[in-house]
């Protein structure tokens, strides 16, 4: 190890580190949570319920002028409906009811009706119009929010150590086959078959 005499009469050494020029990493990504929160509002339409217990309204309330006649959930979605296609234009948007399962976490989906995956701790905390050009699937998509609103969303991704930057990464919330495809790349491109958590 090399050695030099500095001039105040210290010594320094230089310690040379050997180390693969890329690494697989996964790490919880609070900015990645941020961008789900804002695409999914950014390209939908959604009223939550004004009730501030759950903080839903603040965060994925896009300020629709509309409130539902609460007669019934489907009823609601039918005139959320009609107000979406008179103030979009007709057939941009389909109604769904937003519904939230609530206990220790929250798990979100898109309904024709109530929220009735469990009778105490489910139910329809709002309304979304989703775009029909974005091509969602439904359930990727109440997962990615879930995931999001949790704070559970992971970048996966390689690291350069020489170039000192990311070569590329993906979401956690991605469906199990895309990830599956961009680990197999990473790993013919890259030569990186591990992913080391740095949470």
């Amino acid at each position: 190890m090399p050695k030099v005499l500095l001039d105040n009469g210290m010594v320094e050494e230089t310690i040379t580190k050997t180390m693969p020029r890329y690494v697989g990493f996964e790490r919880y990504c609070e900015w990645a949570c941020e961008d789900i929160t804002n695409d999914f509002t950014g390209n939908n339409k959604i009223w939550i319920t004004p009730r501030e217990r759950e903080g839903f309204k603040g965060v994925y309330d896009t300020k629709e002028d509309w409130e539902p006649e609460c007669m019934s959930v489907e009823k609601d979605i039918e005139s959320f409906q009609k107000y979406l296609d008179e103030t979009y234009g007709e057939g941009k948007y389909e109604a769904y009811a937003l519904g939230a399962y609530i206990h220790s976490a929250v798990s979100f989906a898109f309904n024709k009706g109530d929220d009735t995956r469990c009778r105490w701790d489910s139910g329809t905390c709002g309304f979304v119009g989703i775009n029909k050009e974005m091509n969602y699937d439904l359930n990727t998509l109440a997962s990615s929010i879930s995931d999001a609103w949790n704070g559970w969303v992971e970048e996966i991704g390689v690291y350069d150590n020489y170039n000192e930057e990311i070569v590329d990464s993906i979401y956690s919330t991605e469906s199990v086959k895309d990830i599956n495809e961009f680990k197999d790349r990473m790993k013919k491109e890259y030569g990186v078959e591990e992913y080391k958590s740095e949470n």
